[in-house]
């Protein structure tokens, strides 16, 4: 599930005081955020290549990215300096912000899309298998997390394949507005953790107004997860920092839905049956064991010569046989409706890149 993630950054806080040396009040309130500085070496692009799975294809996106740009991202220091009473608020969202549309990356962002699109308009794929697609590709990144590590630009993500829950949600959050989709971060401080909200139609989390995605692992649109990695629930208010003037929704919030509503009934419908089954597997066993002993003694019987002993317990055995068999094929019954909610229950979270294929699947596959 999910992760207990590092710090946003390292955060320089100068606070209103009187300089003593010089009597001077220091009254201006700002946030100055880091931004990547480009070097002017020459060096040959860097290769950014990741295979995923999406719907029923093999989907491979292969970028050249800036040398220059990648090595100037990840030398930045990332300290965010504060002068004055600024809100946790204003200087997060300025941060975050600052990451997603640091105009650097605008042409790894431009050489990412012009793929996506490629792909799109081959597999004539709809506005909301769009959104899914780029969000496979983020899903499936590499999740690895650094303690105190600060949070990643995503050229930086890209270039290594890596990332945790705010470099991954900050590199969707910036390939979905770049493609005019209304998105957010979601930030859970008390959490230590982020995910993406998506501007949709329905199944919207909490008061954000946005669908929740988590972008650590392949998971559904709209579909929060449980618990977190360690057991944590997220329980908090978001803070919600949109990211760009998109505005088309996603609106397949209902199927999604269902597909969450089917893979809790049949994880529902496995958990109920077990016990069960397993009850009847035992009394199996001892009936198949009685038999046994019995068929035993009339064989010595009958070996015997002892016909009359032998023909008395014909009619016990043969009830006893038939009674076996009936409960036998409740069991096998039992058995199969257990295998098939088992069945849908791996199928659906096996299936998180395939929206559209799992919602056909379920109206043909799931038990009556």
């Amino acid at each position: 599930m999910q992760r207990t993630e590092k710090s946003l950054a390292v955060i320089v806080i100068v606070l209103l005081a009187i300089a003593l040396a010089t009597s001077y009040l220091y009254t201006r309130q700002s946030v100055v955020v880091p931004h990547i500085v480009v070097g002017t070496e020459q060096s040959s692009p860097i290769t950014a290549t990741h295979t995923f799975a999406f719907e029923e294809s093999q989907i491979t996106i292969s970028v050249p990215v800036d040398a220059a740009v990648y090595h100037g991202a990840k030398s930045t220091n990332k300290s965010i300096s504060i002068y004055g009473n600024v809100s946790e608020n204003i200087w997060e969202t300025d941060s975050y912000l600052e990451m997603v549309n640091d105009p650097a990356q605008d042409q790894m962002y431009a050489d990412l899309i012009a793929q996506f699109r490629k792909i799109r308009d081959d597999q004539g794929l709809s506005s909301d298998e769009y959104l899914e697609l780029m969000a496979a590709y983020t899903q499936s990144i590499t999740y690895e997390t650094t303690p105190d590590n600060p949070t990643k630009y995503p050229v930086e993500t890209v270039v290594e394949n890596a990332g945790d829950c705010d470099d991954k949600s900050v590199l969707l959050a910036g390939l979905l507005s770049h493609e005019g989709y209304k998105v957010a971060l979601l930030s859970f401080s008390p959490e230590s953790h982020m995910a993406l909200g998506v501007g949709s139609t329905d199944s919207l989390y909490k008061d954000t107004g946005y669908a929740y995605l988590e972008t650590t692992n392949l998971s559904y649109v709209g579909i929060p997860p449980e618990e977190l990695e360690g057991g944590v629930i997220l329980t908090s208010e978001p803070r919600v920092i949109p990211v760009g003037n998109g505005t088309t929704l996603y609106t397949s919030g209902a199927e999604t839905a269902y597909i969450h509503e089917m893979s809790t009934l049949s994880e529902q419908k496995v958990l109920g049956m077990d016990a069960q089954l397993k009850s009847l597997g035992d009394d199996l066993t001892e009936k198949q064991n009685r038999i046994a002993g019995l068929e035993s003694q009339m064989q010595t019987q009958r070996s015997a010569g002892n016909i009359a002993a032998y023909n008395t317990q014909v009619s016990f055995h043969n009830s006893l046989v038939s009674a076996y068999n009936a409960e036998l094929a409740t069991y096998r019954q039992q058995l199969a409706r257990y295998n098939a909610y088992a069945g849908v229950y791996n199928y659906i979270i096996s299936h998180a890149y395939d929206r559209n294929g799992t919602y056909a699947w379920l109206k043909t596959n799931m038990p009556a």
